[in-house]
């Protein structure tokens, strides 16, 4: 069958209330995106009036009601003429609507987010905008139907009499604004939404402006141009500008990635070459940077925890990292903005109506992983840089706990020896100093006043002590080698708990293998504040303390050098006395939860 040909007579499309009302919901307003539209539509009369952003200034003004009749305002210093509100007002879906035949670069898109958060959001709304001696009223009624004020197009009007209508003599407007509008230089727009919903009478300004300062399509605005706030007639604001977050330590500086030319993106069905850069568009780049605070749920400042994506000019996407799927801890201290003006290329169709989130296609996806491989290879670097920090302090800390034992090693260790080995008052048959030695207490100082002591007796620090009377305990990978100064001691799992090599033995050293397999754990669980590492480091003292009385029970009385003596005298009454000491001296070292060790 032969196909016929048509010709088809063009005609304007219509477009029913209905269909406004599916779009409309869609767009899921609240009054902070409602508001930072509004500021978009403010700046971008401004750019195609060529005023810099020096120059460039908003009001927002909030007024709360009694009978369902509370106002939000926002107001620049431009103006619209009717053909400005019949070109781009009255005009939905028009993907040029905010650049009004300019070419000039804008923030806004399809000129839809303003003009739908005045139709949904409010009872009624409309606009106020004076230019050139002429006022427009033009906005929806309670129908949420269009059009302009009955009397109100293009009517002539004196300056002070516009500034009334508008309620901008209420205002305190700097001078030389109103003296641009007297002399008919410039105009003004006041954007009025009456009754918003969830607030028709009492504005909840506060926690609309906190939320505004973070909003991804109104930060970066408040950061470039003046927005005072008032409400009630009261200042609020002089100017109202972004939260400034202070970055990590070590991180102050933003990472840059510059986005590659092209990037790979495998679907299931086959990979695809995809190309982020071309003769119009440059590839674009992400800027990731750091807060010292987490940005968790429960920060004022979670909302910051995103990635904002910006085309030429404005943000057309965000994505909460959380989204993303990156769940490391880490990623609660970063947020940032990817530039990809490729995205705004009408032959991509990437950018949705609502600036919300991109279209799901495989140049949005591929970005979005390559975004997601960038912030997750930051985090590691985070993490790693906190494990650094951590394992110093856990140096540090260690440190000072085997100098604490050290010290207590020494004043109890000639004392218990002398005990079980000759019994009291007969003097040691070890050399390990006074009879009467004593043992210290947490302030590590000696019970015992009258014990001697002398210079190299206190087993800390790393000098090698010759001819000390006491063993030397030191750190793996944390002490220096006091017999290779300048060199720290690194031992591997499989060297046992305590250690010693041949010359260590001559010196009297020995070294607490901290790279054990329980030691780690400890460290990697917990940390060298806790209860668990200074009992770790308490037993193996207690091996230190065996190990010297086997040397000394075999070099002084083999004959009693035997199974029977071990258990009996070391392993069982020595041990418990040292238990007996450790409990009475060293209770808040053992058992607090945090300990400070004090010299």
């Amino acid at each position: 069958m032969k196909t016929l040909t048509y010709f088809i007579n063009e005609e304007k499309n219509e477009i029913d209330d209905n269909f406004l009302d599916i779009i409309g919901n869609a767009f899921k307003f609240d009054h902070e995106k409602g508001i930072a539209e509004w500021l978009k539509n403010s700046v971008d009369a401004y750019i195609r009036s060529s005023i810099s952003d020096s120059k460039q200034f908003v009001i927002l003004r909030f007024t709360d009601g009694k009978n369902n009749d509370a106002r939000m305002e926002c107001i620049d210093f431009n103006g619209m003429s009717s053909l400005d509100i019949d070109k781009a007002l009255k005009r939905w879906g028009d993907p040029e609507a905010a650049k009004r035949g300019l070419s000039k670069k804008v923030y806004g898109g399809h000129g839809n987010g303003g003009k739908f958060y005045m139709r949904q959001m409010f009872s009624k709304s409309h606009f106020i905008t004076y230019k050139n001696g002429l006022i427009n009223i033009f906005g929806f009624n309670e129908s949420k139907k269009y059009g302009f004020a009955d009397g109100y197009k293009n009517k002539p009007i004196n300056y002070d009499d516009a500034l009334k209508l508008a309620g901008l003599d209420e205002v305190n407007i700097p001078k030389d604004y109103l003296a641009q509008i007297k002399i008919n230089k410039s105009g003004f727009t006041v954007v009025r939404g009456i009754s918003p919903v969830g607030m028709k009478n009492i504005i909840k300004v506060n926690k609309i402006c906190e939320k505004i300062k973070k909003h991804p399509q109104s930060m970066r605005l408040l950061d470039r141009i003046k927005v005072e706030v008032i409400h009630n007639s009261e200042q609020v604001y002089a100017q109202l500008k972004p939260e400034v977050i202070t970055p990590l330590k070590d991180f102050s500086e933003p990472f840059v990635s510059f986005i590659p030319a092209k990037l790979y993106f495998d679907d299931g069905d086959e990979k695809q070459t995809i190309e982020f850069e071309n003769k119009k568009y440059p590839s674009g780049r992400l800027v990731l940077k750091t807060s010292e605070i987490a940005l968790t749920s429960n920060s004022k400042y979670s909302e910051l925890n995103r990635i904002d994506i910006i085309g030429e000019i404005g943000v057309i996407a965000s994505y909460p990292l959380r989204e993303l799927g990156l769940y490391y801890p880490q990623t609660d201290f970063i947020y940032g903005e990817c530039e990809c003006p490729i995205l705004e290329d009408p032959n991509e169709d990437c950018v949705m109506n609502d600036r919300t989130k991109l279209a799901e296609n495989g140049k949005t996806k591929a970005l979005l992983e390559w975004v997601k491989e960038q912030v997750k290879e930051l985090s590691e670097k985070i993490s790693s840089k906190a494990d650094q920090e951590r394992e110093e302090i856990n140096k540090k800390l260690s440190s000072d706990y085997n100098n604490f034992l050290n010290s207590w090693k020494n004043k109890f260790m000639a004392r218990i020896l002398s005990d079980i080995f000759v019994g009291p008052g007969e003097g040691s048959g070890f050399g390990f100093g006074e009879k009467n030695s004593s043992p210290i207490h947490d302030d590590g100082k000696s019970s015992n006043k009258n014990t001697p002591e002398k210079s190299g007796d206190k087993g800390s620090g790393n000098d090698p002590k010759k001819g000390s009377r006491f063993p030397q305990v030191l750190l793996s990978g944390h002490d220096d080698d006091p017999l290779n100064p300048g060199h720290k001691l690194t031992l591997q799992p499989g060297h046992g708990l305590v250690y010693q090599r041949a010359q260590d033995v001559k010196e009297g050293i020995y070294w607490i293998n901290t790279s054990g397999p329980l030691a780690e754990a400890i460290l990697n669980k917990y940390d060298a504040n806790s209860a668990r590492w200074r009992d770790y480091l308490f037993q193996r003292y207690i091996d230190i303390f065996v190990k010297e009385a086997l040397l000394k029970l075999e070099k002084n009385d083999q004959e009693r050098f035997n199974a029977f003596t071990i258990d009996g005298e070391i392993l069982g009454k020595m041990v418990l006395k040292i238990h007996e000491a450790a409990a009475k001296d060293l209770d808040a070292f053992l058992f607090s939860e945090r300990y400070e060790a004090r010299s």
